[in-house]
């Protein structure tokens, strides 16, 4: 691909297009042309890890919550200081909870995400049957200490 066809990549990219949307979008305006679907996601990987600044992406999902009123706890591995859970709640949503604490439910949907670690999701109910989220975690392993 060209100079210009890299930057309607980004330009798409950064207005939430998927690739393959991206790709019907460059066929459409450059005719002719046969943009490998491989080109442009690699195009995309590479803009997401230039906007992560040298940071982990669990890093820059802690600014974030850190910036927007989150309250969050994270456990790192022993031996080499990874992020193995992060657990996550926004202040509006503990004020929640703290007006309806009758009902909880705990959810766990699996394979969610790249990393494949189960993502956890705490669920309040109000006094008219409106469910609400209260929190949700990410945890590595699906063990008693993981989810304690």
């Amino acid at each position: 691909m060209n100079s210009q066809q890299l930057d309607m990549v980004e330009s798409l990219h950064r207005t939430g297009l998927k690739p393959l949307q991206i790709e019907a979008a460059l066929r459409e305006k450059f005719p002719g042309v046969q943009p490998a679907i491989k080109d442009i996601y690699n195009h995309t990987s590479k803009i997401t890890r230039d906007a992560l600044l040298g940071d982990t992406v669990m890093k820059v999902l802690e600014n974030f919550l850190a910036c927007n009123g989150f309250t969050f706890y994270t456990r790192e591995n022993e031996t080499d200081d990874r992020t193995e859970e992060i657990f996550f709640c926004h202040n509006k949503s503990h004020k929640m909870w703290r007006a309806f604490p009758e009902v909880l439910m705990i959810d766990t949907m699996y394979n969610t995400n790249m990393y494949k670690w189960p993502l956890v999701q705490f669920i309040g109910v109000t006094s008219t049957s409106k469910s609400f989220c209260i929190a949700t975690a990410f945890v590595i392993r699906e063990q008693q200490r993981n989810f304690t």
